[in-house]
């Protein structure tokens, strides 16, 4: 099975960037899409007949603000997995985060993981989802599941994940309290995939901000990531980033399962 998740930055944009294009080449099994931006019936109808057509589509945009946040989940019709929306804890699921997809033992968490913001203003916020994450993780292998969980997690883990750590220290995304919590995945049972395989690779960078042709140069960072549980390991064909796909200023990346 061929994972993918990316951060479109608003899906009707991405639209005019390719998208379409881009799915049919990459022919992901299950795809994870965060910051959708958009109610589905905003969508032009001939692009949503054309995804229905192949993908089970679970759209799940924030209720809390229009053109906010929001994540959807396609998966390849005959693969038969089950979606529900959100992780059951209203602060997060009115905001469109997480989705829960499930065939028998093995479960595909995925979303857009809550930023700090300027400020850290929502810190707590995310400090919080961190914990009540990793909790349901925890739970899920406790009962014998096997996870992914993936989307733009908004922090790079390491100073190894972004070309500039010593100066983003008190930059959301990179501060001490985001990336002790980042741990809290680990210890309940995730691997990081992509570090695993390329342990001390540096460069590696998924988000970049637009500003100073900073994709060009290559100053980025890593935000955007596969976990997987530690039984699933032995399963791992693949794990990349497409820095080569446009569209948005994050890139997508993927994972490959036998």
């Amino acid at each position: 099975m061929h994972f993918y998740s990316w951060n479109v930055n608003g899906f009707r944009s991405v639209l005019k960037k390719g998208f379409m294009d881009w799915l049919e080449t990459a022919e992901p099994d299950l795809l994870s899409l965060q910051e959708i931006r958009c109610e589905w019936e905003e969508v032009d109808l001939a692009v949503r007949r054309q995804l229905e057509s192949a993908y089970d589509v679970c759209w799940y945009p924030a209720r809390s603000k229009k053109g906010y946040a929001g994540s959807a989940t396609l998966v390849k019709k005959e693969l038969g997995f089950s979606h529900a929306k959100g992780l059951a804890i209203e602060e997060y699921d009115a905001e469109g985060r997480m989705i829960i997809s499930r065939k028998d033992k093995l479960v595909f968490i995925s979303g857009y993981f809550p930023n700090a913001s300027q400020g850290l203003v929502r810190l707590p916020f995310k400090r919080k989802f961190a914990r009540d994450l990793a909790g349901i993780v925890a739970k899920l292998h406790a009962a014998g599941d096997q996870v992914v969980l993936t989307g733009d997690m908004n922090v790079a883990p390491e100073e190894i994940d972004l070309a500039r750590p010593k100066d983003n220290t008190k930059n959301p995304g990179f501060t001490p309290e985001e990336r002790e919590d980042f741990k809290l995945y680990l210890g309940a049972g995730l691997v990081d995939v992509l570090r695993e395989r390329n342990p001390g690779v540096p460069g590696l960078y998924t988000w970049w901000t637009a500003r100073g042709g900073a994709r060009e140069r290559n100053v980025g960072w890593r935000i955007d990531l596969f976990l997987a549980s530690r039984g699933l390991l032995d399963r791992v064909r693949d794990a990349r980033i497409h820095t080569d796909v446009l569209g948005s200023d994050h890139c997508p990346i993927s994972l490959e399962l036998t």
